[in-house]
């Protein structure tokens, strides 16, 4: 019957103004919940991923993302030399960022800066600083970590941090460094 033909055709009609309505509520939704996030947020969706870090000085690095805290990522060179970069230092990230993980949802997620890299002086480990030009500041063992600073006793990367081999110490803020890295690598 007729009649039959135009009630389907205008439930049909009805049916498709509730998809697209709800369509557009989802991605009003989404762009909702993108604008909460922060990089931080971003990044931590990408753990486990390559990712290529474009430094503000106009290098860039490529990771495997490993870590995302507050205020800084951590990550490891196909060489296998570990990088501590804080976020300041980023220009641009490029890579699969399309998931996001809130800091809640992470505890690491507020380990802060200085933390980390007080787990770098516990480990020994012979570091290289590099400043927001790209110039390298030190290379040497981290001694001391404060709040807003560290010390390093700078000695040749191939050298363990003996007495002998120390050839000054140095105290860096900060915001004047550009990223940490294995002293051989990166």
């Amino acid at each position: 019957m007729r009649w039959d033909g135009l009630f389907d055709d205008l439930e049909a009609q009805w049916a498709e103004l509730d998809r697209r309505a709800l369509v557009a509520e989802a991605a009003e939704l989404t762009r909702g919940e993108w604008s909460r996030l922060g990089l931080a947020d971003r990044l931590r969706g990408g753990i486990g991923r390559p990712t290529r870090l474009h430094l503000i000085w106009g290098e860039h690095r490529d990771v495997l993302l490993e870590s995302v805290g507050e205020g800084w990522i951590g990550g490891m060179t196909e060489a296998g030399d570990g990088l501590v970069v804080p976020l300041a230092s980023l220009a641009a990230v490029e890579g699969d960022l399309g998931s996001a993980t809130e800091a809640s949802d992470r505890p690491s997620a507020r380990v802060p800066f200085a933390a980390a890299l007080r787990r770098l002086a516990r480990a020994r480990a012979a570091v290289r600083l590099v400043s927001l030009t790209g110039a390298t500041v030190a290379e040497g063992t981290v001694d001391r970590v404060g709040a807003d600073h560290l010390d390093v006793a700078r000695h040749p990367r191939d050298e363990g941090r003996r007495r002998s081999a120390v050839r000054g110490r140095l105290t860096v803020p900060f915001s004047a460094l550009g990223l940490v890295a294995d002293a051989g690598g990166a």
